[in-house]
């Protein structure tokens, strides 16, 4: 990484001079009262890039996203903590229209690494005591949760973060929770996380109100060669409301016309979340959502909700798939519906 170079920003230096930074001659950024302010026991040190209130994180639509960024200029520095025997850097480059930023945290017992841009990109790392988590994020692409221990590497990928946590066994959840609260810590993953699953299971007790027939008969009639026909089924489709973006997410488009595939991706469109992620949120994305189903029929633990979640994906596959053992469905891809 690149030692900090130039006059920093006015608005940097007065956040620095809080945390007890100060800024030589040379630009580079010295931790000139660490021995006074020497942690306790095992005091773990908080990342620059959480102290600094310039970049925040949020969960959006299961995705990660920094949008409470405050006007900066392009800039390198570098943080030394002797007493910790710790360095930080933090490149931030700024263009019209973008804004990318990578940084490090390199100590004894850890290293951590974030990489951000606007374009939805977003790559953080954490090697603890032997294991290696990575959480990559591409901007259109799914995510992707790797974990590595010892000569073992496990990747779990999914369309949002909230099932790429529940396919993962919990001790290698813990730490991909622990890694996103170490570095974005005002996401609080660990508690929507929990709440929404256990929302979600007793969601699982009940009837599965959504009709797939219903859905199937006005996806058809988007293909319909009277416009009107196809702007009212437009019209219905777009009234079931946004729980209807966990079946359109998990369909297999490829069976559909241009037009069909047009619309429903605009209906898709039209349902993006703009808040941060609440567990009202999550639950409506996901409770028509097949994968989350197929996750949670497999579970091993949890004998009643298996059962209930499997009769709750038969309910979502309907009559084509319907007699195909559940084991096999559980067993394969992430499942998409048919709606053709």
């Amino acid at each position: 990484m690149h030692a900090a170079f130039g006059q920093f920003y006015c608005a940097l230096t007065i956040l620095l001079s809080v945390v007890g930074l100060t800024i030589d001659t040379g630009g580079v950024l010295l931790g000139q009262e660490m021995q006074k302010d020497k942690p306790e026991g095992n005091t773990v040190l908080t990342p620059f890039i959480v102290k600094s209130s310039w970049l925040k994180f949020g969960v959006f639509d299961g995705r990660i996203l920094a949008q409470d960024i405050r006007r900066t200029q392009s800039r390198s520095l570098t943080l030394y903590h002797d007493s910790q025997e710790a360095e930080e850097h933090l490149v931030v480059r700024v263009l019209p229209g973008k804004y990318h930023i990578k940084y490090a945290l390199q100590a004894p017992e850890e290293l951590l690494q974030l990489e951000y841009d606007i374009a939805g990109v977003f790559f953080v790392r954490r090697e603890i005591a032997g294991v290696n988590v990575q959480l990559r994020q591409s901007a259109t692409g799914p995510i992707r949760i790797q974990v590595e221990k010892g000569d073992s590497i496990t990747e779990y990928v999914s369309t949002r973060l909230w099932l790429g946590l529940m396919l993962m066994p919990e001790l290698e959840r813990k730490y991909a929770v622990e890694l996103l609260d170490r570095l974005c810590p005002g996401t609080h993953v660990s508690l929507l996380y929990k709440e929404a699953l256990s929302a979600l299971k007793r969601l699982s007790l009940s009837p599965l109100e959504l009709q797939v027939s219903q859905i199937r008969t006005l996806v058809a009639l988007l293909d319909d060669e009277s416009f009107a026909v196809r702007q009212q089924a437009d019209r219905q489709l777009r009234s079931i409301g946004r729980p209807l973006i966990g079946v359109l997410e998990n369909v297999d488009y490829s069976g559909l016309s241009v037009e069909q595939r047009t619309r429903l991706q605009l209906i898709v469109e039209k349902y993006k979340v703009v808040e941060r992620d609440s567990v009202a949120s999550i639950i409506a994305s996901m409770r028509w959502n097949p994968q989350l189903w197929q996750v949670l029929a497999a579970d091993k633990h949890d004998g009643v909700l298996a059962i209930n979640s499997e009769r709750r994906l038969q309910q979502l596959i309907g009559e084509r798939r319907g007699s195909e053992p559940i084991e096999a469905l559980n067993a394969g891809k992430p499942l998409l519906l048919q709606l053709r």
